[in-house]
């Protein structure tokens, strides 16, 4: 998967049809293909625009803050 960020600075995206995405309070979308990918994708936003909050949420919390849209 091929990551970016759109030009308001909060998207990760995903190329292609993702699968699980997530919001975070802030308004950001975090996506990803699997699990481990949207984990990935919050960890890096919360890195870049939150840092305070980094470690903060588990593997557990991310995904019980997605939903599933589609994809392969």
């Amino acid at each position: 998967m091929t990551q970016g960020r759109s030009n308001d600075g909060l998207t990760t995206a995903a190329n292609g049809g993702h699968r699980r995405i997530a919001y975070c309070e802030c308004g950001a979308r975090l996506a990803g293909d699997d699990e481990r990918e949207l984990f990935s994708a919050a960890q890096r936003h919360l890195a870049h625009h939150h840092p305070q909050l980094l470690g903060a949420l588990g593997p557990r919390t991310v995904s019980q803050m997605a939903e599933d849209v589609g994809g392969p």
